[in-house]
């Protein structure tokens, strides 16, 4: 077994609880390096003929090279920390929306087509198996750290209110100077309005 071959089951396993969340029993599901292209913005990343044919979605998660002094190849490290897992959505014109390359097979001598597509064209899978597009993901990564952990907290805020500092009065605004007679200016006032209710019900009963 190849060393792209062990490290791509290993990649798998890393998202075998998303797969079981999501219901997808034998996923379509691929390594591969994200890169810049000049002329194009972001990065992007290649796809063989033949992965696009099968018409599946494809699961991917990006890794970088590892290489020794020499420039060997010596191991693949996951590109995003978080090891995000993203989605191709399967696009029956991909022939015609993406730019395609000619390759030769160094090995066999044949030719092959692969075609790009940027990252701002895949879909980000979270852990649970929420999905938003991968130019949500970039844009949002730390302010979506932000709506999970601080709005629950302000919603709470506003469910649960902080009696402590919201409705017990502070001592510096207890005063019992003249409190005797704000009682009294209370209930002369409570007494004038029930006198004002007497008299329009006493009116009404006349009419």
């Amino acid at each position: 077994m190849s060393l792209r071959q062990e490290k791509q089951q290993e990649f798998f396993l890393q998202h075998a609880e998303v797969f079981r969340k999501l219901g997808i029993m034998d996923p379509f599901f691929v390594i591969k390096t994200a890169f810049f292209q000049k002329g194009k913005y972001g990065r992007n990343v290649q796809f063989f003929e033949w992965e696009l044919k099968k018409g599946e979605d494809i699961y991917v998660e990006f890794y970088d090279n590892v290489t020794d002094n020499n420039g060997s190849i010596i191991d693949f490290k996951p590109f995003h920390a978080d090891r995000l897992l993203c989605k191709y959505k399967v696009n029956p014109h991909y022939a015609e929306e993406y730019e395609q390359k000619e390759n030769v097979n160094q090995k066999t001598g044949d030719n092959y087509f692969t075609y790009t597509v940027p990252l701002l064209e895949m879909i980000a899978v979270s852990a649970d198996g929420r999905e938003k597009t991968y130019a949500m993901y970039e844009k949002s990564d730390d302010e979506s750290f932000k709506e999970e952990i601080v709005l629950p907290r302000l919603q709470n805020s506003l469910v649960f209110p902080d009696f402590e500092n919201d409705f017990i009065p502070k001592k510096e605004e207890i005063s019992l100077e003249n409190s005797e007679e704000s009682i009294v200016e209370i209930c002369t006032r409570i007494s004038a309005d029930f006198q004002k209710l007497a008299i329009a019900l006493s009116k009404i009963k006349l009419t």
